[in-house]
């Protein structure tokens, strides 16, 4: 087949989700390993991809994420529902999040 192409790795992680990223993130940080990727999904972040524009997470967002770079900016939500407790990112924010780290940190690696 002309148009293939055969890809060699050490580790070949299936799906961009949280764990799969957070996975990723410490090989690349802590190994000379090398990684592929494969998702379903256009753009990694796994099931947040198709959730509800209304759902956030359940749990303060710098708890969530990659060990290499936190998510969210750890403030304290003034406001709302969550007044007092630490912010909850949205779904389109983890989304963004995971992209970030896709392009900025695991691609130039």
């Amino acid at each position: 087949m002309e148009n293939e192409t055969t890809l060699t790795a050490d580790y070949l992680v299936i799906g961009s989700g949280a764990m799969g990223m957070a996975f990723t993130d410490v090989l690349i940080q802590e190994t000379d390993a090398s990684v592929v990727m494969v998702d379903r999904h256009h753009r990694p972040g796994g099931h947040w991809n198709d959730s509800y524009a209304y759902v956030r997470l359940h749990q303060p967002s710098s708890f969530y994420g990659v060990n290499s770079r936190p998510l969210g900016s750890d403030t304290v939500d003034q406001t709302g529902w969550n007044k007092g407790l630490y912010e909850l990112a949205s779904g389109a924010e983890v989304c963004n999040y995971f992209d970030q780290i896709m392009q900025q940190q695991f691609l130039p690696s």
